[in-house]
């Protein structure tokens, strides 16, 4: 790979792990300014705040993170076809948002489809994207060429861990999604889930295109 377009991959990584870190907390921030006009339930989850105020904000951080994802290159087909999956993702979950559980709102989206129908539709691509980024962090970043050096070797370690974090948190969402985990309904656990998932993902890319200079060869 050619060092300009190497400065090129580490820079889309660097803004990709960035975007992703800042998409739960400004979601819920900007969704502050929207009090006493928001749905009941707006802070939920990122998905809910398509519903708040901070709308726009939030669809055209997720478009820019599908772009990004679009435009990934990575070291070889692999690393392509996993950022394509998570681009895809992306972009359907802008297009087809969730359910809103309002009895006013019945039909959603780019396509105005029925809100139960866009709700399928939005969970299996969110559910996929958070696979792909478990896989990407714990399967494809910890990949070497050559001989592992101590700070690959620690990078390694925190891919893994974030992997795993990820993975966790799918499981656990599954597990609560069908009602098998039993949380008060004051606590947002998706939107709490989501960020710690989001941070995960989104630190290890920070690490990954060496913008951390102390995890650096």
């Amino acid at each position: 790979m050619l060092e300009n377009e190497r400065k090129s991959m580490l820079m889309q990584r660097r803004i990709l792990g960035t975007l992703c870190i800042l998409l739960g907390p400004c979601s819920l921030l900007f969704g502050l300014f929207g009090l006493g006009t928001n749905y009941p339930n707006w802070y939920w989850s990122i998905s809910d705040t398509y519903y708040a105020n901070s709308r726009m904000f939030i669809m055209g951080l997720l478009f820019a993170i599908s772009v990004f994802f679009f435009a990934y290159k990575g070291y070889d087909k692999h690393d392509r076809v996993v950022a394509l999956i998570e681009a895809i993702c992306a972009i359907i979950i802008v297009a087809f948002p969730c359910d809103p559980l309002q009895p006013e709102v019945t039909k959603t989206g780019l396509f105005n489809l029925p809100v139960k129908l866009s709700q399928i539709i939005h969970a299996s691509a969110a559910f996929i994207m958070f696979i792909a980024y478990g896989y990407n962090v714990l399967f494809l970043f910890t990949k070497n060429k050559g001989e592992k050096t101590a700070k690959k070797k620690l990078r390694n370690i925190i891919y893994i861990v974030s992997g795993i974090i990820i993975f966790i948190c799918v499981v656990l969402q599954a597990v609560y999604v069908v009602n098998l985990l039993k949380i008060p309904e004051s606590v947002p656990f998706t939107m709490i889930n989501e960020i710690v998932m989001l941070f995960a993902f989104g630190g290890a890319y920070l690490i990954k295109s060496e913008a951390l200079k102390c995890f650096n060869d």
